[in-house]
C-alpha cells in the first residue's frame, strides 16, 4: 500500500499542489499588536485570557431516577492562558510560538489546588496553576517553482474540510506540509503528519499522509482530499472499538476519501460534505478461522442550507454517519474518524454525554463525531444588537443502528431514539476584545438510554466565562 501511495503522491507532486497551506491549516484566531523589532524582522505578540465556569446534570445517563440527583451534579471554573509570538523575517519566511496552559490531553486548569497554604489550616490553596506548554511551533518558507509554492513545518493545528473525519485543531499534530498555487483559484498540498511515536523500533508508530485539492471562485468552493493512516499500534475491531496491537501483529491502515462543495447565490447558502472509510485492521483474535482482518466500511455526509435574510441567519442540515452492531462479522460499518476533543455539533450529547458511537458493550464515549449518529438542525444566528448576539440549535438525533453503549446489564439499546437538543449561546461585548458568553444545552433523552424498568433521565449542561484577546 506505502508503495502505491508513494506513487499517487508523487503524481500530484508534480503536477503541482496548492495554494496556501491553510488548505488544512487550523487558524486559532486572536486579536494582536505587532511590536517591530530592529531590522526588518516584524514581531507580532499576541495572546489571550479565558476563565469560564460549568454546570452540568446527569450528563453520564446512568439513569438514577429516585436517587440522590447531587451524585449526577458536576461544577467547577477553570482558566486558558495564551501567548503567541509570530516572527516574519521576510516577506517569504515566517515562524510562530504559541504558548498554552495544560497539558498534552487537556488546555485548561480547574480553579482551586493542594497548594502550599501553611499556618494550621494548610495545604488548600496559595498555588500556582498550570504550566505553559507548546501549542504551535513551525517555520514556513515560500519560494517560486514555475509557481507560487512553500513549504511548512513543525508543529500545528490541522483540520480538513467541516472536520467530520479528521479534526485536529485543537492542539495540532507534528507534520511537514508542501502546498503551491497552480492557478489562483487552486489550492493543492502534501502533507505528513507523526501522530504517535515507538520506542526503539517502527512497530508501534501512528502515521498520516494527506493529499487535497480545493478550488475556489467567488463564493463557490470545491474540493477533495485523501488520507491514508498507517498505525501499527491500534487496530479497530469487528466491534467498532478502537484496541492496543503487538508487535508481531499488523495494525490498523484506514484510508478516507473527502468530497466537500458550497456555494452561495443571492444570500441562499448550499454546502456539502460526503466521507468515505476504507482499508482495514488486522489482528483481531476475536475473529477465530478467520484471516483476522476486519474492512472499514464506515462513511459520514453532512448536507445543509443556510438564508440570510438580516440580522437572521437561518440554517438547516442533516448530518448521517453510519453504525456497527455486528461484533462477530469481518467488517467494521461504523464510521471511523479522529476527531479533537471539543463541541462539534451539539452540547451535550457529543461533548458531554454518552454518545451512540460507543462500542458494543463498552462503557460510555464522549466526542465521537458522527458515529452511528444522524440528526436534523434547525438553527438561527442574530446579532441583536452592534455588541449582543444569539445563537440558537435544535437537533433531532437518532442511533443508525441499535446498540448497548454501557456496561449496565439491563440497558435496553433497543430504541434508536437519542432524543432532542436544545442549545444556546449568547454572547456580549463588554469592551474592546473584551466577551462574556453564555452557552449550553439541554437534552430531552430518548428510549435509546432507558433501562429495562426505569426510564433515563433528561441531561443538560450550562457554562458561561469572560475571553480577553490581546
Amino acid at each position: 500500500m506505502k508503495k502505491y501511495l508513494a506513487l499517487v503522491l508523487g503524481v500530484i507532486f508534480t503536477l503541482g499542489f496548492a495554494a496556501s497551506a491553510f488548505a488544512i491549516h487550523a487558524e486559532i484566531p486572536a486579536e494582536s499588536q505587532a511590536v517591530v523589532a530592529k531590522g526588518a524582522t516584524q514581531i507580532t505578540l499576541g495572546g489571550e485570557l479565558r476563565f469560564r465556569g460549568e454546570l452540568r446534570n446527569n450528563t453520564d445517563l446512568d439513569q438514577n431516577s429516585g436517587v440522590n440527583e447531587n451524585a449526577d451534579t458536576y461544577s467547577a471554573y477553570d482558566g486558558r492562558v495564551r501567548i503567541r509570538l509570530q516572527a516574519d523575517v521576510s516577506k517569504n519566511t515566517m515562524g510562530v510560538v504559541h504558548l498554552e496552559t495544560g497539558s498534552v490531553t487537556n488546555d485548561t486548569y480547574t480553579w482551586g489546588t493542594a497548594g502550599e497554604a501553611a499556618g494550621v489550616y494548610r495545604n488548600s490553596g496559595n498555588g500556582k496553576k498550570g504550566t505553559l506548554d507548546v501549542l504551535e511551533a513551525w517555520i514556513q518558507h515560500k519560494f517560486n517553482m514555475g509557481v507560487p509554492a512553500g513549504i511548512k513545518v513543525g508543529h500545528m493545528p490541522l483540520k480538513l474540510g467541516d472536520g467530520l473525519f479528521f479534526d485536529h485543531s485543537k492542539f495540532g499534530d507534528d507534520a511537514i506540509m508542501l502546498f503551491a498555487n497552480p492557478t489562483k483559484e487552486l489550492e493543492v498540498a502534501l502533507l505528513t503528519a507523526k501522530f504517535t511515536e515507538g520506542g526503539t523500533s517502527n512497530a508501534d508508530d501512528a502515521d498520516a499522509y494527506i493529499a487535497l485539492m480545493t478550488y475556489t471562485s467567488g463564493k463557490t468552493s470545491a474540493g477533495v482530499d485523501f488520507t491514508y493512516i498507517d498505525d501499527s499500534r491500534n487496530q479497530i475491531t469487528s466491534a467498532g472499538a478502537l484496541t492496543s496491537m503487538g508487535p508481531d501483529q499488523k495494525g490498523l491502515h484506514l484510508y478516507n476519501v473527502g468530497l466537500r462543495a458550497s456555494t452561495e447565490v443571492g444570500g441562499l447558502g448550499i454546502k456539502g460534505d460526503l466521507e468515505l472509510n476504507g482499508g482495514s485492521s488486522k489482528g483481531d483474535t476475536a475473529l477465530v478461522g478467520t484471516d483476522n482482518e476486519i474492512k472499514n466500511k464506515g462513511y459520514a455526509y453532512l448536507v445543509g442550507v443556510s438564508y440570510k435574510l438580516n440580522p437572521v441567519k437561518l440554517s438547516l442540515d442533516y448530518a448521517y454517519g453510519s453504525g456497527d452492531s455486528n461484533s462477530t462479522d469481518n467488517k467494521n460499518n461504523g464510521f471511523t474518524n479522529t476527531l479533537s476533543g471539543v463541541q462539534k455539533y451539539t452540547y451535550v450529547y457529543d461533548y458531554r454525554a454518552c454518545t451512540a458511537g460507543s462500542a458494543t458493550g463498552s462503557a460510555c464515549l464522549t466526542n465521537t463525531g458522527l458515529n452511528n449518529t444522524q440528526y436534523v438542525k434547525l438553527g438561527a444566528n442574530a446579532d441583536l444588537t452592534k455588541d449582543l448576539n444569539l445563537d440558537v440549535n435544535l437537533y433531532m438525533l437518532q442511533a443508525v443502528k441499535k446498540k448497548v453503549i454501557t456496561t449496565s446489564a439491563d440497558t435496553k439499546g433497543d430504541s434508536k431514539k437519542i432524543g432532542q437538543e436544545l442549545d444556546a449561546k449568547i454572547t456580549y461585548k463588554l469592551d474592546k476584545n473584551l466577551v462574556y458568553f453564555v452557552e449550553g444545552g439541554y437534552l430531552w433523552t430518548g428510549a435509546f438510554y432507558d433501562q429495562a424498568s426505569v426510564n433515563a433521565d433528561d441531561a443538560y449542561a450550562v457554562r458561561h466565562g469572560l475571553t480577553l484577546s490581546f
